[in-house]
């Protein structure tokens, strides 16, 4: 009987090694530093190895693809909410990414470092098997919060809206965000980048007669870029400018409450690119001309 039961866990083991073979697992994060409740995004490469085309899919009460986010003292971070991810196919021979975002399943507000693999189950795989991915690092902050305030939601009493805007210089140039939180259900509606800032010109804020965020900042040396968020964290308007003269271009607020960019030219770069080719080049002028 003894032989019996070592001889069926040798095939288990086998067949488990076999089941892991089929497939070459990688997971990434887009970026290694975040702000808090900013969307984590993880993108999975998955490699069919099985010598035909792969369907992956839920089944025997475990997901296909399963994440473990552990908090920097190793501590599995609990689950929000179990993830219902929609199945994948993989051709025979070749790789598929998806891409995922983690706050949906775990909350990753609280600043710290994080490490996070994915666990990846064939069809007839259940809990406790798969192929596992090496883990990958990223870290929250909370960022800087250079300017807040609240505002009411039209049409609807008793809410508020709190907009903040943040700094953070992350992995690379510094850029500017904004978040957008449910004061009274003291939930996060948004949070992201508005784009790469240069930090000594301090944006303009203004909010129009709809409530509405408008945020003018300087994105490059020559362009100032105005975005517009509403109550609902979503942008809603981004454009850019250029300054008029030797004055920085400024939100100004008119008399029925509407905020326009002022002392600024609206910067379209396909103009900017037609502009240039009436310019012709020293090589493209014809013999016997001097420029």
């Amino acid at each position: 009987m003894t032989r019996i039961l070592f001889l069926i866990s040798i095939v288990l083991v086998s067949v488990s090694s076999c089941l892991e073979a089929q497939i070459s697992l990688g997971v990434k994060t887009n970026r290694r530093q975040y702000i808090s409740y900013e969307p984590i995004q993880v993108t999975v490469s998955i490699a069919n190895q099985s010598g035909g085309p792969m369907v992956l899919k839920n089944s025997r009460g475990a997901p296909w693809v399963e994440f473990v986010v552990r908090n920097q003292s190793g501590k599995a971070i609990s689950k929000l909410r179990e993830a219902n991810y929609s199945g994948t196919t993989i051709p025979t021979a070749e790789r598929v990414k998806s891409s995922f975002t983690l706050n949906n399943t775990f909350d990753l507000s609280e600043p710290g470092n994080y490490s996070v693999h994915a666990i990846v189950r064939t069809p007839n795989q259940g809990p406790g098997e798969g192929s596992r991915s090496q883990s990958v690092f990223f870290t929250v902050n909370r960022g800087v919060v250079n300017w807040s305030t609240k505002v009411g939601v039209p049409g609807v009493a008793g809410d508020q809206r709190e907009y903040k805007l943040l700094k953070s210089s992350g992995d690379g140039p510094p850029k500017l965000y904004v978040q957008v939180e449910d004061v009274r259900r003291g939930h996060m509606l948004a949070c992201y980048s508005l784009g790469s800032v240069l930090s000594f010109r301090e944006a303009n804020k203004a909010v129009d007669r709809q409530n509405n965020l408008h945020v003018l900042f300087m994105a490059s040396p020559e362009l100032y870029c105005h975005t517009v968020v509403n109550t609902s964290g979503k942008t809603t308007q981004r454009r850019y400018h250029k300054s008029v003269g030797t004055t920085n271009p400024f939100l100004y607020t008119g008399n029925g409450g509407q905020v326009v960019v002022a002392n600024s030219q609206p910067y379209d770069p396909t103009k900017e690119a037609e502009e240039r080719s009436k310019f012709h080049k020293l090589s493209e002028v014809p013999n016997g001309f001097s420029q």
